[in-house]
């Protein structure tokens, strides 16, 4: 694989076009030029921050780094998924259940495919285990999100009859059932 290497022309005229388009947001009086040049400033110093790490990470070969950064990742998805709640949970449900599930699916599927299609020595090789459970936690998480969403926003919605259901003798799982089969 061969790699891509960014020269300070091809930074500058990332640069350049980000000033072209802040530009032309305060000559059509669309008041995004402040909000642009402050996202694209967070977005260059986090990417040099993740930069630092990665090469860090990259530069040892040892599970523990592996395992740190991934959990590291993983309780940043978890976070994500909880803040795009409109209706969050009670207690650490709100957080956990979130977080267990893109466990569960993300870390599945990717030492899956490390193991059976990439194949390298050691399976856990950063370059390759790193931007893998990326690509996965960032689609579980989107998933997961909107499913959650989907189920504090019905149940709070029909909350009225959920409790019918339960003063009727239901349990608590029999009462949200419905619910639970449509945010799926």
């Amino acid at each position: 694989m061969n790699m891509i290497t960014l020269t300070p022309m091809d930074l500058s005229l990332a640069a350049l076009l980000v000033l072209a388009l802040a530009g032309l947001s305060r000559r059509m009086r669309l008041g995004l030029e402040r909000s642009l040049l402050i996202a694209s400033l967070r977005m260059v110093l986090q990417l040099s921050l993740i930069g630092l790490v990665l090469k860090t990470v990259f530069a040892t070969t040892g599970l523990l780094w592996v395992t740190l950064m991934a959990v590291v990742m993983l309780l940043a998805a978890g976070y994500e998924v909880m803040a795009r709640q409109q209706r969050r949970l009670k207690g650490w449900w709100g957080y956990g259940l979130g977080t267990g599930a893109m466990f569960i699916s993300s870390f599945t599927v990717t030492v899956l495919a490390l193991f059976t299609m990439i194949g390298n020595q050691p399976w856990y090789e950063p370059q390759y285990a790193i931007p893998l459970l990326g690509m996965m936690l960032g689609n579980t998480m989107s998933g997961i999100a909107l499913a959650l969403d989907r189920l504090t926003q019905t149940a709070w919605q029909q909350r009225a009859v959920i409790e019918q259901r339960l003063m009727l003798g239901q349990t608590r799982f029999e009462a949200i059932a419905e619910i639970r089969i449509d945010a799926m």
